[in-house]
């Protein structure tokens, strides 16, 4: 029997975390990891997550994004990420990640979270804190690299007592069936991965916000 998502996607206490959905991560045409950003346009994570934080703000669930966006002169960065050996060697000398994509940019009543350091969406980010006060038990996982990024913040976020939801349409990584294998193998160990049609029709049944 399929899990009945309906309790745990409540707006008020849930809120989508939207990790490096950067230019040079998801256009093939800027990538700097180039099986990153194939998987994100066979699965259509653009769109997919386009079509999901629209829901979300209808309803008034929260929409976060968290952006890898170190110093470009890589003044205290990490010496010992190995994550070198998997970006294109034009942009090894250029740790940023590019703006968000157009299709997915920030709305104003959205959190936008710079990180300068590490990989994941909880370390040195005052993202715990924000989720906190808002009342929030809930955090669907989106974005990239399913490889590190979405596959640490889902573990930090269940760690923190957080209920997690990852929307297999809506994140990438590389290679696919590494994806494929991390979904059924460690996430739904941790974490209700599910799709986000099936988080948009239920967001859909309930009435808009009310305009404040």
């Amino acid at each position: 029997m399929p899990l009945d998502l309906t309790p745990f996607l409540a707006p008020e206490s849930t809120a989508i975390v939207a990790l490096e959905v950067q230019e040079k991560l998801l256009l093939p045409d800027r990538a700097m990891i180039p099986g990153v950003a194939a998987h994100a346009q066979s699965v259509g994570l653009i769109q997919n997550l386009g079509t999901l934080t629209a829901a979300a703000r209808r309803v008034g669930a929260p929409v976060c994004y968290v952006t890898d966006e170190r110093r470009a002169d890589g003044l205290g960065g990490s010496k010992n990420l190995m994550i070198g050996r998997s970006i294109a060697a034009a942009d090894r000398g250029n740790p940023s990640h590019g703006p968000i994509v157009a299709e997915l940019t920030p709305h104003p009543q959205d959190l936008w979270i710079r990180r300068e350091h590490g990989m994941t969406g909880f370390f040195t980010t005052p993202l715990d804190q924000y989720l906190r006060n808002l009342g929030i038990d809930t955090v669907i996982v989106t974005g990239v690299s399913a490889n590190i990024a979405v596959n640490g913040t889902a573990i930090e976020a269940m760690n923190l007592g957080y209920r997690v939801v990852v929307p297999a349409d809506a994140i990438a990584g590389d290679p696919p069936e590494y994806v494929e294998m991390l979904l059924r193998y460690t996430l739904r160990n941790v974490a209700m991965v599910t799709d986000t049609a099936t988080i948009v029709r239920r967001w859909d049944s309930l009435p808009p916000l009310a305009a404040s």
